[in-house]
């Protein structure tokens, strides 16, 4: 039943009119009434709403800077204060007790806080328990894929960028369908996707994007494994500081590797275990791409230890390009791409978290990456001398002081 409370007004006039033939005390004790009637109408409809609409939302701050300029993280030896800072608000919609639309805007310090939708999509569930979702969903390759961006729920201050890095999308727009095996103290959950992707301040197109993930859990261990592919199109574009003058440079973008409708392919395995106080999270994955675009394996192994509100951890890391021999300097292109797309190092990470109070969390981290062997570590502000061949940085130290909290 629906009710305007704009219709108050008229609703009093024509109670009032039949007052000419009643004392004051009977006109005003019929108002009182219908004052009262339309306060609890109100009241049902607000307590309706509140059933169909659920608001909450996210937000991290912190700071970061670096030893040197290698640019791990995008962190130099000033203070960064965007790179890590977003806000997100999320909107959840029940138009039935099976369907659903979700909305969520973000709003990342890096981008200059523009607005943009990482989720929206439509879900149904269906009565033998397959839920079906279409719009703009999270590509879910990783395990920490469906809160990438809720930094309160995970235990470091990033996740490793060895791992998170090597994949440069992380929302598709097509549609996934999953089915969830209860079992007496566990659960399976099968899930399968498919659609495609734009790479973020990129021409690269992603194309036929299909895949599937399963998982099981009995909320102590959760292991997990994914597989999905899709076609790539577009070039890959670098910027390149050009001397015009004497103490006069400009930076000029130039294309490194034109990519013609090639496959792609991403493998990922899982685990982790939480009892409450012992945490470890290890993931290892492997992305390979045909022609000169890097194949890469990482993969990182994360210990952590509950202490009433504080948690200490401890982060191994690595990330190494497997298919250098294609990209050999026999000419100035594939030099080019050597240096690009040539890529390793080793990341070790101590850091540790204090939920200061409810739904807040305050992170302190440090990490040092090295080991870069004859490549750039992946950095792209780690630049070669063409004189000597070696490159302006052999490591880089990163502080990172963080807070996470959801509301």
């Amino acid at each position: 039943m629906k009710f305007n409370l704009k219709a108050l007004p008229i609703a009093i006039s024509i109670a009032m009119a039949p007052s000419i033939a009643l004392s004051d005390e009977a006109a005003d004790a019929k108002i009182a009434k219908l004052e009262q009637q339309v306060q609890t109408l109100q009241s049902q409809q607000n307590a309706s709403l509140a059933d169909k609409v659920q608001f909450n939302g996210f937000i991290s701050g912190a700071y970061i800077s670096s030893d040197n300029d290698a640019g791990y993280n995008n962190a130099d030896s000033s203070a960064n204060f965007s790179e890590d800072s977003k806000l997100g608000f999320q909107g959840t919609f029940n138009i039935t007790d099976r369907t659903q639309a979700v909305l969520q805007l973000m709003m990342r310090g890096k981008y200059d806080w523009e607005v943009e939708a990482e989720w929206a999509y439509l879900s149904h569930r269906f009565e033998n328990g397959v839920k079906v979702r279409g719009g703009k969903l999270r590509v879910p390759l990783f395990m920490y894929s469906d809160y990438l961006d809720v930094g309160y729920a995970q235990p470091f201050a990033r996740p490793p960028q060895e791992v998170y890095g090597t994949i440069p999308f992380s929302s598709y727009t097509g549609a996934g369908v999953s089915y969830d095996v209860d079992y007496d103290d566990s659960t399976l959950t099968m899930q399968a996707f498919g659609g495609e992707s734009d790479v973020k301040n990129s021409a690269v197109k992603l194309t036929n994007l299909m895949g599937a993930n399963v998982s099981w859990t009995d909320e102590v261990w959760t292991l997990r494994a994914v597989y999905a592919q899709a076609q790539l199109d577009g070039p890959v574009v670098d910027e390149l500081e050009v001397e015009l003058a004497t103490n006069v440079n400009t930076d000029a973008k130039y294309t490194v590797l034109d990519i013609d409708d090639e496959k792609g392919s991403f493998v990922g395995i899982g685990a982790s275990y939480d009892n409450g106080e012992m945490i470890a999270i290890t993931e290892w994955t492997r992305s390979e791409i045909d022609a000169a675009y890097p194949d890469t394996d990482s993969g990182y192994l994360t210990l952590g230890y509950r202490i009433k509100e504080f948690t200490p951890y401890v982060t191994v890391a690595y990330m190494k390009t497997q298919d250098n021999d294609e990209r050999l300097p026999v000419s100035q292109a594939a030099a080019i791409q050597m240096i690009a797309f040539n890529a390793e190092r080793m990341a070790y990470s101590l850091g540790l978290r204090w939920d200061a109070i409810d739904n807040v969390a305050v992170k302190f981290d440090i990490t040092y990456a090295d080991d870069f062997g004859d490549t750039s570590g992946g950095f792209i502000n780690n630049s070669m001398d063409t004189t000597t061949g070696q490159f302006t940085y052999d490591d880089t130290l990163i502080y990172t002081v963080k807070f996470d909290a959801v509301f």
